[in-house]
């Protein structure tokens, strides 16, 4: 742009927030000062209607051809501000967002002097860039009208069963042999007479009986190129040993002489080298464990219909996606052994085999015995797993421990009124109203509870165990003996979430979940455009919430992939291709593969692909020679800023 530049500088109050330390009018007045700037005003709520009319209204006015808003972090609002800027006529990337409340208000709460100083500071800065944008176009895509969702959970499942609704054409991948997840597993859910099978079967014959939905069990994405609107999935299907000829005869089962421990029924049961992971399961067909299975073909000599293949290979298929959904789901904690007890006694056990155990197609059909007899007195030692009650434990709440725990709680008075229950406990949270109203119910059948700052210690004896813990609420010293122990064990990231993280280049959080775009404004995408986020994939949540969360994953994805075309922000990397060398140096460092080196007339230059490249800046700050440039952070807007801020 040749026209001198006309710059406007708009300070929030954003409430308190930054008004509460910083002296904005200070900062307003200051600004009035620097080169180029033609008005300065302050708002308590810039990102309010009135506070975006504001800058509308100056743009045309003042006829500015720049504009710097002093706010929150851009994270939040900058999509606003280039909203309203473009609104105004003016092209959304000739506004420059400067973070004073994060970087100011907020980290110097006690030096209201100092961090005004340094908001003048950043402004400054802010401005001396401002002058040096360049206007941008967004770059424009096609769209593939079909859908890929990574996981066969209950969140899965809804997200595909609603964008198939929706008309989408959809891929569902599950890495397990059978659909469901972890709701498969889990008894009588709360606040019904549904069981965790129940509801996985309901979703799943919806799903199935939709022409619309593509499903693959024993299946993985190991490959996704191309962006938004376009992607290339590779998913490989793996062998499963048996076809669609399988009967459920149960012939195969009975002479394999293999029994490993049955995941499914957490390890409290066994199960053979070639089984079916539980009598309702989908697809309804055995498949065999190749990593247990000794090829001894027994199976094959027994199964008549010719339904086992032991030389079968898998397969692979391409599919072309506008966009992903990641349902991959938990993975539940496993205490180390040791940990209040577990693995050194079978009557100390997890919240999960409880659950098993409570089922009437679990491993005991819903007795919960010990010696042929109900226990006389039961523990069940919250937070297992969760806000850091050991070495191992994550420091997050696990949100459904506690509700599990008193519905199963309930459950067991029900069937065994006469056995005492104790529940010892960091935190309580049933949040909710219906959720409030176990642990009153609980209460009121006399199960008591402890509350515990330090963890229990658990003693395990021949005759039982013994609990020794300091109950904050009675301030004693308390010595409790039970015959059995349940520790309500929490939700760690899914075991198989660094692998497809590897693939599909999203971000993680702190805990090792899928980071949200933007947890209030952007709660089930990922930074990177065309990829959404269902479930427990990023971040624990109970089965509703995870249904709900499939919902609102397939709403967004709808509305991408009902384009016909997408558009993506411009702020990416830039060859100049006069200067680069072709040394290739950038596409090592690249991380989303945009980067890749062509010939052109007999020299080797570097080629960005526009829809791939993320303006991580990367390969700018790799390069030697300053060929590579990202737009909006060129070299020369850079070191206008360092040296303003040196001013």
């Amino acid at each position: 742009m040749s026209e001198e530049p006309r710059v406007g500088v708009y300070v929030c109050h954003c409430g308190l927030n930054i008004a509460g330390v910083v002296d904005v009018k200070q900062v307003v007045e200051y600004a009035k000062t620097l080169p180029n700037v033609v008005v300065a005003k302050d708002y308590t709520f810039m990102c309010s209607a009135p506070g975006q009319q504001m800058i509308k209204d100056d743009v045309k006015a003042q006829k500015l051809n720049r504009v710097v808003v002093a706010a929150c972090s851009p994270s939040l609002h900058e999509p606003t501000f280039r909203r309203a800027t473009k609104e105004a006529g003016l092209n959304p990337y000739l506004m420059e967002m400067v973070n004073i409340r994060e970087h100011c208000s907020w980290v110097h709460p006690q030096e209201k002097d100092a961090a005004t100083e340094k908001a003048k500071d950043l402004v400054r800065m802010a401005v001396a860039k401002a002058r040096l944008l360049e206007p941008l176009d967004t770059i424009v895509s096609k769209v593939e009208p079909c859908a890929l969702v990574l996981g066969g959970g209950v969140a899965g499942l809804e997200a595909a069963l609603d964008l198939a609704k929706r008309g989408a054409e959809v891929y569902l991948v599950e890495k397990a042999p059978t659909l469901g997840g972890n709701a498969a597993r889990l008894g009588k859910l709360a606040f019904s007479n549904m069981r965790g099978v129940e509801l996985v079967k309901t979703l799943v014959d919806a799903v199935k009986s939709n022409p619309k939905i593509r499903i693959f069990t024993n299946a993985e994405l190991v490959g996704l190129d191309g962006s938004v609107g376009n992607f290339k999935a590779k998913i490989k299907i793996n062998p499963r040993f048996v076809n669609e000829k399988c009967n459920l005869c149960g012939k195969c089962v009975e002479v394999c002489p293999v029994e490993v421990p049955n995941e499914y029924e957490f390890n409290l049961s066994k199960r053979k080298a070639i089984y079916l992971p539980y009598a309702e399961a989908y697809p309804p067909i055995y498949v065999i464990d190749t990593e247990k299975c000794t090829k001894c073909r027994k199976c094959i000599e027994v199964c008549k219909p010719g339904a086992i293949n032991l030389e079968d290979k898998g397969s692979e298929i391409e599919a072309r996606v506008g966009c992903v959904i990641l349902a991959i789901g938990y993975t539940p904690y496993e205490p180390y052994k040791g940990e209040y007890g577990y693995g050194t006694s079978p009557n100390v056990i997890t919240l999960f085999q409880l659950e098993r155990l409570l089922d009437p197609t679990g491993p005991t059909k819903g007795q919960l015995l010990i010696d042929g007899k109900a226990p006389n007195a039961m523990a069940f030692i919250m937070c297992v797993g969760s806000l850091t009650t050991s070495p191992t434990a994550n420091v997050y709440c696990s949100r459904m421990c506690c509700t599990t725990s008193l519905k199963d709680i309930l459950e067991i008075k029900e069937q065994y009124p006469d056995t005492a229950l104790f529940v010892l406990y960091k935190h309580m949270r049933t949040y909710g109203r219906l959720e409030e109203r176990l642990y009153e119910k609980a209460s009121e059948k006399g199960v008591v509870f402890v509350r515990f700052e330090e963890p229990p210690k658990v003693k395990v004896k021949r005759d039982g165990i013994e609990l020794k813990v300091y109950d904050l609420l009675t301030q004693e010293n308390l010595e409790i003996p039970v015959d059995m122990v349940v520790l309500a064990v929490g939700m760690n990231p899914s075991k198989e979430l660094e692998k497809v993280r590897s693939i599909t280049k999203v971000g993680c959080t702190p805990d090792g979940f899928v980071r949200e775009a933007h947890l209030k404004l952007r709660p089930v995408e990922t930074p990177s455009d065309g990829i959404f986020l269902a479930g427990t994939v990023s971040g624990p949540r109970n089965i509703t919430e995870s249904v709900i969360s499939g919902s609102a994953a397939a709403a967004k994805a709808a509305v991408l992939i009902s384009k016909e075309q997408v558009e993506v922000e411009p702020i990416i990397a830039r060859v100049i291709e006069d200067v680069c060398s072709g040394c290739g140096t950038c596409v090592a460092q690249c991380p989303f593969g945009a980067i890749s080196i062509k010939e052109v007339e007999g020299k080797r230059q570097a080629s960005v692909d526009a829809m791939l490249c993320k303006g991580c800046g990367t390969c700018a700050a790799a390069c030697p020679s300053g060929a590579m440039q990202q737009a909006n952070f060129k070299d020369h807007q850079i070191v206008a800023q360092v040296e303003a801020c040196f001013r």
